[in-house]
């Protein structure tokens, strides 16, 4: 089984994606993890660095989001909310399941995601799921 390193707040990037991005490199990459987590042929390792979804990202110096510290609030209210810590190891469909019921569903996704620049896309579609 493939591993892969996903930052928690990719949680819910993952439930609202519709193909827009900040490169086409970005989408194609996010496109490419989005299937092989759905496949359920990988596990999530949930890290607070850098993960295998930004290394397709333009915003990316090394390690580091050019957004790092506003991105480490967005993880950090995600573990929060999820219960979980980095490191921790889970599958997508517990990851979705908690992205659903512990953000998603009650209301919080403005509370964690308020800075984001992806905002509003999200906000319109989750009000669609509801």
């Amino acid at each position: 089984m493939k591993e892969i390193f996903l930052r928690p707040h990719h949680s819910l990037c993952i439930q609202f994606f519709i193909g827009k991005g900040y490169s086409e490199e970005f989408v194609r990459g996010m496109d490419r993890i989005i299937i092989l987590l759905k496949s359920r042929k990988a596990d999530i390792i949930l890290t607070d660095r850098c993960d295998d979804i930004c290394r397709f990202c333009p915003n990316r110096t090394e390690n580091e989001c050019c957004s790092e510290k506003k991105v480490q609030l967005i993880d950090k209210a995600c573990l929060y909310e999820y219960g979980l810590a980095p490191g921790d190891r889970l599958t997508w469909s517990e990851l979705e399941e908690l992205a659903k019921e512990k953000i998603i569903s009650c209301g919080k996704l403005k509370a964690v995601c308020r800075d984001c620049q992806w905002y509003d896309i999200c906000s319109v579609l989750s009000s669609r799921k509801a």
